[in-house]
């Protein structure tokens, strides 16, 4: 099975944000056609953020009295 480089994949949807609200500025029309995707999108990275948090080990305590 393949790994996915959530990162990666993180910084590929940032650049489709970036180039599609870019696109979007420039033409009204464009930014009607391009809501939807922009919505889904952000979804996404929403998504893929919270699963490349990688998670915080642990540290022990001792009880050295």
């Amino acid at each position: 099975m393949r790994q996915i480089d959530n990162d990666q994949l993180v910084n590929n949807i940032k650049e489709m944000i970036n180039t599609l609200e870019y696109d979007s500025s420039r033409s009204p029309g464009k930014a009607k056609v391009n809501s939807q995707t922009l919505i889904n999108l952000h979804n996404l990275l929403e998504i893929y953020t919270k699963n490349s948090k990688k998670p915080t080990p642990k540290k022990e305590v001792s009880n050295n009295g």
